[in-house]
């Protein structure tokens, strides 16, 4: 929803005369036709229950990455699964190439065939090449020998969620880090990747940002103080998290008076040690979450007007705090100093359930090489960055800028009309309405 659908994307496809069909989940499907169905937008939801052959090829794809990422994950989460085949088929281009024709013998063809006979599509995109139904959406266009566009949905996508099982005809990519990967990890054709940057954030700069008065009146802050923002890391990667309750500890007690702490809890996620928590005159506690999330606020998706707060609160804040997360390069957009929470509290935990292991993974070390955030890796070197960025927010604006540059490629506020550009390039440019 926030890469493409809340972005500009969604008008110029339907400015060109363009039918869109829209496959949603089935638990927000209702918020799809709610937002989209009154500009014409068809919304359709599938099965995404899984089968043995979405199951066997999947646990294909995450063996055929040798990646740092992976290495670790396949010690923590994973269980060791994929261990002895990654450094055969990490290392086979040829026993890759296998499997992907496997898998096209194998796969069920049942699940988006009617719709296929229903709305007789021109094009196919897929906005994440590596789930699950976007997978079995790309089978049926090849199948059909109708053009296909994916993209990769995230900057740590192409080495820690698996290899594309299945290369669409044009490869959508924010930067030329992640086409780098595609490259050579994935084995995509050069010619078949187009660099666009990132869609979302053109409304970041070409948006008018909320007042501070506005913005602080809607967080119920006080706009005389400065913002220290925190995003927690979760317990979604914590095991008995309390590393986030610690962090909220030490900015209570170091942070200068004139500051007000903003906990932005993760939409998608658990922090049991703070969502009982109550805001204070000291700490606010925030979760995003749209209207429609009456019953289970994690059970949501990233809608414009959540996306337009979080950068009304990047735009005021006078730092970032967070664990391993897309927010450090959000706050370089805006030019806002980071600080990345490589240590587990007042805890001691060994590798494999510290947060220090994420900091390892592939997509994380142009943040690092940067120079543009500060890792704390200990209380004292918290307390430090803490003092000096409130000091002097110009600090590290070089290493600021070049994460910009390094993982948004472009901000120019055309990212989103890159990405339309190339869904109309694979339906031939032609004016009738496509699926």
């Amino acid at each position: 929803m926030r890469n493409i659908l809340a972005t500009p994307v969604l008008d110029e496809l339907l400015e060109k005369n363009v039918r869109v069909v829209v496959f949603a989940p089935e638990k927000t499907k209702f918020y799809f036709e709610w937002e989209f169905g009154s500009r014409g937008v068809i919304v359709e939801s599938v099965s995404r229950a899984p089968t043995w052959q979405d199951r066997l090829f999947r646990y294909f794809s995450l063996a055929a990455l040798n990646t740092r990422a992976l290495a670790i994950k396949r010690k923590t989460e994973l269980d060791g699964r994929g261990t002895w085949l990654a450094p055969i088929l990490g290392r086979s281009r040829i026993l890759r190439a296998f499997v992907r024709i496997l898998e096209r013998r194998l796969m069920p063809r049942n699940r988006f065939s009617d719709f296929f006979e229903k709305y007789q599509p021109t094009a196919v995109f897929v906005t994440d090449v590596q789930s699950a139904n976007d997978v079995r959406l790309l089978h049926e266009a090849k199948a059909r020998g109708i053009p296909a566009v994916g993209m990769v949905r995230s900057w740590d996508n192409l080495t820690s969620k698996g290899f594309i099982r299945v290369i669409p005809d044009m490869l959508l990519v924010n930067n030329d880090v992640v086409r780098e990967e595609a490259v050579r990890l994935h084995d995509v054709p050069a010619d078949r990747i187009r660099v666009v940057g990132i869609p979302h954030y053109d409304a970041y700069i070409t948006n008018r940002r909320s007042s501070r008065e506005e913005f602080f009146k809607r967080i119920s802050g006080d706009p005389a103080k400065r913002l220290i923002v925190f995003a927690p890391t979760g317990d979604r990667y914590l095991a008995e998290n309390t590393v986030d309750l610690d962090v909220v500890a030490i900015l209570r007690e170091y942070a200068p008076h004139d500051c007000q702490i903003l906990v932005r809890l993760p939409p998608h996620d658990h922090v049991a040690s703070l969502e009982t928590l109550a805001s204070d005159d000291r700490v606010i506690i925030e979760r995003p979450a749209p209207p429609y999330a009456t019953v289970n606020p994690r059970k949501v998706e990233f809608d414009f007007e959540m996306d337009r707060h979080l950068a009304d609160t990047l735009a005021h804040a006078s730092l970032v705090i967070s664990g391993p997360s897309t927010i450090a390069i959000d706050a370089a957009v805006f030019d806002t100093p980071i600080i990345l929470t490589a240590f587990d509290g007042f805890a001691a935990r060994p590798y494999r359930e510290s947060v220090r292991r994420y900091f390892d993974y592939e997509h994380h070390q142009p943040i690092l090489a940067s120079g543009g955030a500060r890792v704390a890796r200990t209380v004292a070197e918290f307390r430090q960055y803490l003092k000096e960025y409130l000091a002097n927010p110009e600090l590290d604006r070089a290493g600021r800028k070049k994460i910009v540059a390094t993982e948004c490629w472009r901000i120019d506020g055309r990212s989103s009309h890159r990405v339309a550009e190339a869904l109309l390039a694979a339906m031939g440019h032609r004016g009738e309405k496509s699926a």
